[in-house]
């Protein structure tokens, strides 16, 4: 197999480096091989700004994934759409679905997709807009999963989501999705909040691909409400899987990253907004994160017998 080029570059996250906006959500600038892709946008006051300060320019955008209909993964597609008139969109008819998170004792929450920006991907035109029903190529060697199926009796979606404000029609979030991108050393897969399970996510991706190593993993990992059985099984699937490196970001949980980092040791580090991965630092600049620059990136606490 031929080289692959990569960079993928957090521009929206939960922490963010100097200079930079941090908010609640997630957005990946990624190139492959020159083909410019943006997965996600965050809420839309963060990616702006911080793909300006980053020296990326939107306009420049071949295409626009969404993972799903949450507002932090797609408020700022009015935007994108404006900006990169020229982009092709890959999305689940989902994600125009409405949806709430119903938690003990508040009121319920739409974390749907806004009003606004449905209604600027209904006007963006046909031949613009792809709907994702199933894996499919976007590049000979970029992938986006489709939907994911529920097989792991572990895993759930990460909290209490409904698909209406009283409470009574779960939301599965079928139209949760991941990217993947096969090089020569497995496959870099790619998470907005990972809804479907980390190990339901990366068996289907093995499977639809045909490729059995796992490189590495980066985005969303859902883990924040997390048992604490569901985070062992999770350490030990990683380990069966041996990446390279795995860069939790966004709806993870800082207590389940530093889990994560207590189980694997070094290759687990936090993502944050500017940080970036490229062909000529995977998985090199994982090896060499120290316990104490952990802390510093993470705001946590890093010891042997953390649990």
């Amino acid at each position: 197999m031929a080289s692959t080029d990569i960079r993928i570059r957090i521009l929206v996250d939960n922490k963010a480096g100097e200079g930079l906006v941090e908010e609640h959500g997630f957005s990946a600038w990624i190139e492959v091989n020159g083909h410019r892709i943006l997965f996600d946008t965050g809420q839309g006051g963060a990616l702006a700004h911080n793909a300006d300060m980053l020296g990326y320019d939107l306009r420049q955008i071949d295409k626009l994934v969404l993972s799903h209909g949450h507002y932090d993964h797609c408020g700022a597609v009015a935007e994108v759409v404006q900006t990169a008139p020229a982009a092709r969109i890959f999305c689940h008819s989902n994600c125009f679905l409405p949806r709430y998170s119903i938690r003990s004792g508040e009121e319920p929450r739409s974390i749907a997709m806004p009003f606004s920006i449905g209604k600027a991907l209904f006007d963006v035109p046909d031949n613009r807009v792809q709907w994702v029903t199933r894996p499919r190529m976007i590049e000979s060697n970029v992938g986006i999963s489709g939907p994911i199926a529920r097989l792991h009796p572990m895993e759930d979606t990460g909290g209490p989501f409904f698909l209406d404000p009283e409470g009574r029609h779960p939301d599965p979030i079928r139209d949760d999705m991941a990217m993947w991108i096969t090089t020569d050393r497995g496959l870099v897969i790619i998470t907005g909040c990972c809804h479907a399970g980390l190990l339901n996510t990366v068996e289907h991706i093995r499977n639809v691909s045909g490729v059995e190593k796992i490189l590495g993993i980066i985005g969303g990992l859902h883990l924040a409400n997390a048992s604490h059985d569901r985070l062992e099984t999770t350490c030990s699937a990683l380990r069966g899987w041996n990446p390279e490196f795995v860069i939790p970001c966004h709806c993870t949980g800082e207590e389940a990253q530093l889990f994560l980092r207590v189980a694997l040791g070094a290759r687990v580090t936090p993502g944050y907004a500017g940080f970036e991965l490229n062909s000529n630092n995977i998985p090199e600049a994982m090896r060499h994160v120290s316990n104490a620059e952990y802390n510093h990136i993470s705001g946590l606490t890093f010891t042997k017998d953390s649990k």
